[in-house]
């Protein structure tokens, strides 16, 4: 009785001893410096040691708003709106946020789509960030139809620093005209 209460005891310590390893490990493979990233290459199926740092190797340092104006049936252009307004925070968000995905993909995409057209130089139709976001405006168009369906829309991409007001947006993307 007393060989299988050591075996027991054993056995519990040496399930301790590996999940503390491979909570430090986790630890430190999250610090922001690569050096600490050799964990994670002894590991090549990226599952045991996740890459979760609180705050991308680059953070950014802008937002962006994408923008969108309908062409009216009678040719006239609407005033430019907003596809998402941000939203008011409350506590609830720091610990339940699901509307940020939106937030997170529209600034994803614009990334994308903007890197693209610097490397690339051509307009961006090709893209499938350009089709997403086209998607999604198109969606946003629909939605607030009144009636009155639009011939189409475009929408623009301006980068702005957030809650900084003393720099200006800057404007990075203008679509063409879509066809509803």
């Amino acid at each position: 009785m007393r060989g299988r209460r050591a075996g027991a005891d054993l056995a519990w310590i040496g399930a301790c001893a590996g999940l503390g390893a491979w909570f430090v490990a986790s630890i430190v493979s999250q610090h922001p410096q690569r050096i600490f990233d050799r964990l994670r290459r002894a590991e090549p199926t990226g599952l045991a040691l996740p890459d979760w740092r609180f705050f991308a190797p680059e953070p950014a340092r802008y937002d962006f708003v994408v923008l969108y104006r309908t062409l009216r049936s009678d040719g006239t252009e609407t005033p430019w709106q907003a596809v998402a307004e941000p939203k008011p925070r409350t506590p609830r968000h720091a610990v339940w946020f699901p509307e940020r995905r939106l937030d997170k993909s529209v600034h994803d995409l614009c990334d994308h789509l903007t890197q693209q057209l610097n490397v690339f130089g051509d307009d961006g139709t090709d893209a499938p960030a350009y089709a997403l976001l086209a998607g999604l405006v198109r969606r946003c168009v629909e939605a607030s139809a009144d009636g009155d369906r639009p011939r189409g829309f475009q929408f623009l991409i301006a980068r702005s620093a957030g809650y900084d007001a003393s720099e200006d947006p800057r404007y990075m993307y203008l679509s063409r005209f879509e066809k509803l």
